[in-house]
C-alpha cells in the first residue's frame, strides 16, 4: 500500500468513527479512488452514506456538522485528505439501477469497491438491489462487498446515539426532517441549476448525490478504448491508470 493510502486509511477511521453517534445512520462507507486504490497527494476521502428512511435530511445534518467542527469537509479548494460527503441514500433506495448510465462500468465496480466502516448489515441489501450488475463481471461471484473495516462501538457512542435517536424521533422529528428537507432540497436544486453537466447530481428526499464532475462516461469511453468488451476484474481496473 502507498504511504498516501495508508495516511488516509488512517484518516479515514479516525474521523469516521465520530459518525457512529449519529442517528439514523446505517451505513458510512469509503467509496471512489482510496476504496479503488487509486488514491495520490491529492485526493480526498469520498463517503457513502446510508440513512433509515425518513430521516435521510437528519442524518446529512448530523454528519455535514461533525466534519465541519472538527474542519475535515472538503469545500472549495481545500481537498486533500478532507472528506467528500457528496452521497447520501436512505435504505428505500438502495437499487442504484435509476441513476446508471449506459454501460456504466464505474457504477458497477463502485458498488463493490466500498468499504464499510459502519454497517449494521445492510451492505447485504445493497449488493441484493443490485445485482444487475453483476452482468459486467468477468465471475459473477466476485460481486461482493470486498472488505469490511467495522469500528469497534464505545459505550458513549452507543449513549449518545440513543438520546439524539430519542430526541429526533415520533412527531418532533418528523417536523424536524421537514424541516431539514425543505431547506436542504430547495439550497441543492437551486446550486444544480449551475453545474453545465448535471449528469452526476440527484436530489430527491431519498437521494441526495452531489457529483459535478461525473467521471462515469469518461470511464466507460477509456474501457472501451483499452478492453472493448470485456468483462471488470480488479487487474484490469488498476491497468486502466497504471
Amino acid at each position: 500500500m502507498k504511504e498516501i493510502e495508508n495516511k488516509l486509511w488512517i484518516r479515514a477511521r479516525k474521523y469516521i468513527k465520530i459518525l457512529q453517534i449519529v442517528p439514523f445512520v446505517r451505513m458510512v462507507s469509503v467509496c471512489n479512488n482510496l476504496a479503488f486504490g487509486l488514491a495520490d497527494e491529492k485526493s480526498d476521502i469520498d463517503l457513502f452514506i446510508v440513512a433509515r428512511t425518513g430521516r435521510l435530511f437528519i442524518v446529512r445534518t448530523f454528519v455535514t456538522l461533525i466534519f465541519n467542527f472538527f474542519g475535515v469537509r472538503r469545500h472549495g479548494e481545500k481537498i486533500h485528505q478532507r472528506f467528500c460527503l457528496s452521497f447520501f441514500v436512505d435504505d428505500s433506495a438502495l437499487d442504484l439501477s435509476k441513476m446508471a448510465i449506459d454501460n456504466d462500468i464505474y457504477l458497477a465496480y463502485w458498488i463493490k469497491s466500498q468499504v464499510p466502516f459502519i454497517n449494521d448489515g445492510v451492505s447485504l441489501d445493497l449488493l441484493k438491489k443490485n445485482e444487475w450488475v453483476k452482468k459486467y463481471f468477468e465471475n459473477e461471484d466476485d460481486f461482493f462487498i470486498r472488505a469490511n473495516e467495522i469500528l469497534p462501538v464505545s459505550r458513549w457512542h452507543i449513549f449518545f446515539r440513543f438520546v439524539f435517536e430519542f430526541l429526533s424521533s415520533g412527531y418532533f422529528g418528523e417536523m424536524i426532517e421537514w424541516f431539514l428537507k425543505k431547506w436542504q432540497m430547495k439550497r441543492a436544486l437551486r446550486k444544480a441549476k449551475k453545474v453545465s453537466d448535471a449528469s452526476g447530481i440527484v436530489v430527491s428526499e431519498h437521494v441526495l448525490k452531489f457529483h459535478n464532475i461525473d467521471r462515469r462516461k469518461s470511464f466507460r469511453d477509456l474501457w472501451g478504448e483499452k478492453y472493448g468488451e470485456s468483462k471488470i476484474t480488479d487487474s484490469k481496473i488498476l491497468k486502466l491508470y497504471f
